[in-house]
């Protein structure tokens, strides 16, 4: 992709095959092609080139995952031969937007990017109306909810790429439980954003990242996980922190491109060619480091292989290009709207910067509070109280009823993971996630 319309569309379609992202280099140095052999400086020198381009404040896309239900049977999943079916059908969403699945038989729909937050929205409800009226032709549902609260995990995507994560995770008992819930029992909302000018960059990576424990506190609607009751506000982020710093923790936000290709480096390799030997007994999965210095019965790495390494690392913001806000539980219709145009009104609008940068700056670390307690804990509380009241007069006017009600819940400590995880204790997982796959 050569021009940055295309660099956009990259952008706000994360989910097509990830290895083949293409966006466009910040240095002047050519970006090797994927089968060109490469070493360790090369390596470092592309992640940082890929990280971030040179792209004005503006363009948004949005993703939206839900759980893909059986309307006679939610305990059941759709036969996902169906499901790609379905998917194939709705190659070319009306609005421009694309339908994926993922390991789990999740549905996944991503815009096409847009020049606000406010005609992401309008494409987005067009995209999805689509996508439900066809898995109902099915007798199927979408239900936008950060977990699947009945069902356990299973994999139903046969992508070799998804097996091969599900080995990689399942293979150390550190991993094995929330590499599980993570691939198969998931969704989320994703927020996409350009990262500014390159003067920009460090300051926009810092405030998403100090954004993130409020994003996990006020979207977090994954209490339930396979019928029971986790007592994690956000057990999706429980899951996504269960898979270790390396693979999801928030990146040092200094030099982020620098520190990207650090963390690359680094983190154990997930997405081992099939012709590779075992690593070494007692050492462990591979680093990208140790295979780029020292293959030994491994094939040399070619830049694809720096590329795909880029696909299994998960921080709560991931630079690939532009700014992939990864942190936000999915939910349902009346409240995700709301908080996608929060997130990028807290990351794009200026004028409130003072004010949302001073709130988030009590509660940058909090990312174990925001996952166990939500807008229940004090600090984020506060923050929270303040942001959604700088952020009420500049949000889009078809979301603010919607940010009004929030600022109301959250004086009290309350989200709409609260009033969820009231109704799956008072009537079930079975009868709430299929009825929220309805609306």
């Amino acid at each position: 992709m050569s021009t940055t319309a295309a660099r956009h569309s990259a952008a706000s379609h994360p989910s097509r095959p990830e290895g083949g992202t293409q966006a466009r280099p910040t240095s002047t140095k050519a970006v090797p092609g994927d089968s060109t052999p490469i070493g360790l400086e090369d390596a470092r020198e592309l992640v940082q080139q890929l990280a971030l381009d040179d792209l004005p404040v503006g363009t948004v896309g949005v993703e939206l995952e839900g759980h893909a239900i059986v309307w006679r049977d939610p305990s059941s999943r759709p036969p996902f031969e169906g499901l790609e079916e379905v998917a194939a059908r709705l190659a070319d969403l009306p609005a421009g937007g694309r339908t994926t699945l993922e390991p789990g038989g999740q549905v996944e729909v991503s815009s096409a990017p847009h020049p606000d937050i406010g005609s992401a929205l309008v494409a987005m409800a067009q995209d999805t109306a689509h996508l439900r009226a066809a898995l109902a032709g099915e007798g199927w549902g979408w239900a936008l909810l950060g977990s699947d609260p009945l069902r356990p995990p299973q994999r139903v995507n046969p992508a070799e790429r998804y097996a091969a994560m599900e080995r990689f995770f399942a293979s150390s008992g550190d991993t094995r439980d929330h590499g599980a819930t993570m691939m198969c029992s998931t969704a989320a909302l994703q927020v996409n954003l350009q990262p500014g000018h390159p003067d920009q960059w460090t300051d926009r990576v810092r405030r998403a990242q100090r954004l993130g424990p409020l994003l996990t506190a006020l979207s977090g609607s994954s209490a339930y996980l396979a019928g029971r009751d986790t007592g994690w506000h956000s057990a999706r982020q429980r899951a996504w922190t269960g898979l270790g710093e390396l693979r999801a923790g928030p990146i040092d936000d200094h030099d982020p491109a620098r520190a990207w290709a650090e963390r690359a480096l680094e983190a154990p390799v997930v997405l081992v060619p099939p012709e590779a030997a075992p690593a070494p007994d007692g050492r462990g999965p591979r680093s990208l480091r140790d295979w780029l210095t020292d293959p030994g019965e491994w094939p040399v790495a070619t830049a694809a292989d720096v590329r795909r390494q880029l696909t299994t690392l998960f921080p709560p913001v991931r630079l690939r290009g532009w700014l992939e806000l990864r942190c936000l539980d999915s939910l349902p219709d009346r409240w995700w709207p709301a908080v996608a145009a929060l997130t990028t009104t807290w990351m794009d609008v200026e004028a409130i910067h003072p004010d949302v940068d001073r709130a988030i700056a009590t509660t940058a670390d909090r990312w174990h509070a925001a996952a166990s307690d939500g807008l229940g804990d004090a600090s984020l509380r506060r923050a929270a109280a303040t942001c959604l009241e700088a952020a009420l007069s500049v949000v889009p006017e078809g979301v603010r009823p919607a940010v009004e009600e929030l600022t109301e819940l959250a004086r009290t400590g309350r989200s709409p993971g609260t009033l969820i995880v009231d109704d799956l204790r008072r009537r079930g997982p079975a009868v709430v996630l299929e009825e929220m796959s309805h609306v």
